[in-house]
């Protein structure tokens, strides 16, 4: 088992605790402007973008996957996503952006983007390029394991 230094561990330390106080600071603000939490716009994006089974949308979001159907359901009732047939597979369902959904995104979308500029962009210094392709390169290492 290798040892890490102590510089790497600290460091580790410093990208947990950022990841989980703004994501939690973010969550606030919107909750702060009247709307649903980050949960509900990473589940939300991802359909947008396209249709997704249950199964694919555990795997599509970012934030927590546990126990999506039960997610699934608590945005479905709240009218921002419906199930429907998937073409591909009329035995299996699928779920889809209503527009209810759309519109949420879009009233979200203010508060959201100014919490990642005032908690994230803001620190991101002169090259955030390199910071997004070593972020990408650990996700990758992650990903394939």
């Amino acid at each position: 088992m290798a040892d890490l230094d102590d510089e790497a561990l600290a460091t580790w330390r410093a990208f947990l605790n950022a990841h989980a106080h703004i994501t939690r600071r973010v969550s606030a603000d919107l909750r702060a402007a009247g709307l649903p939490d980050l949960g509900w716009y990473d589940l939300l994006w991802a359909v947008y973008r396209e249709p997704l089974r249950v199964n694919e949308l555990a795997r599509a979001v970012v934030l927590s996957p546990t126990a999506m159907s039960r997610f699934v359901d608590r945005v479905e009732a709240a009218g921002c996503v419906r199930r429907e047939v998937d073409p591909g597979d009329r035995r299996a369902q699928r779920i889809a952006i209503t527009d209810e959904g759309v519109d949420l995104l879009r009233r979200m979308w203010p508060v959201y983007s100014a919490a990642i500029e005032a908690h994230f962009a803001a620190h991101l210094g002169r090259a955030p390029q390199r910071v997004r392709a070593m972020l990408e390169r650990m996700s990758e290492s992650a990903a394939g394991a």
